[in-house]
C-alpha cells in the first residue's frame, strides 16, 4: 500500500501531470512496470559505464599532472559500476539492503558530477563535464536517490526464514 502524499509531492506530481509525459510519471512513482525494467536498466548503464572506465584508463594514462589520477577516476568510476550491478541484484530480490545500496551509488554519482565539474579545465573540457553532470551523472543521483527513498519507505525486504 502507498504512503498517503504530503502537500509537497502533491504539488509536485499536479504540476508533473501538465508537464511530462506519463513514463517519467510512472518513473518517478517507481510504478511495477518500472520497477520490473529498473534492474535491466542498471545493468545496461553499468555496461556503458565499463566501456568508458577503460577508455578513460588508457586517455589519462600520463597525461596527468598528480600522482595515481587516473586511477582515482577509474576507481570511482569502478565502484559506481559495482553499486549499479549491487542496486539491480538487490531490486529484484526486494533485498532489505536495496535502500542503502542504492542511497551510496546515489551518492556516488553526485560525487562524480561534482568532482568532473570542479577540476575540469577552462573551455571546452568543461562545458563538456558539466554536460555530463546534467544529463548523466545528475539524472543517476536523482533516479538512485528516490529509488532508495521508495525501498525504505516500501519496506522492502524478505522476511527472516525459520529455523527448521
Amino acid at each position: 500500500m502507498r504512503a498517503p502524499r504530503t502537500g509537497w509531492q502533491h504539488r509536485h506530481m499536479r504540476r508533473l501531470r501538465f508537464h511530462s509525459g506519463p513514463w517519467i510519471r510512472s518513473l518517478l512513482r517507481l510504478e511495477p512496470p518500472v520497477l520490473r525494467k529498473l534492474p535491466a536498466i542498471l545493468l545496461l548503464i553499468a555496461a556503458g559505464l565499463t566501456v568508458w572506465v577503460f577508455e578513460l584508463g588508457a586517455v589519462l594514462q600520463g597525461q596527468a599532472q598528480v600522482r595515481n589520477w587516473s586511477s582515482t577516476w577509474v576507481g570511482l568510476d569502478l565502484m559506481e559500476i559495482i553499486g549499479l550491478v549491487l542496486t539491480a541484484f538487490l531490486l529484484r530480490r526486494r533485498s532489505a539492503y536495496l535502500s542503502a545500496v542504492a542511497a551510496v551509488t546515489a551518492t556516488l554519482f553526485a560525487l562524480d558530477a561534482w568532482f568532473d565539474v570542479l577540476t575540469a579545465s577552462a573551455g571546452s573540457g568543461w562545458y563538456e563535464s558539466l554536460a555530463a553532470a546534467f544529463f548523466a551523472e545528475i539524472p543517476m543521483t536523482v533516479a538512485l536517490a528516490a529509488l532508495a527513498i521508495w525501498a525504505a519507505h516500501n519496506g522492502c525486504g524478505r522476511p527472516a526464514r525459520k529455523a527448521p
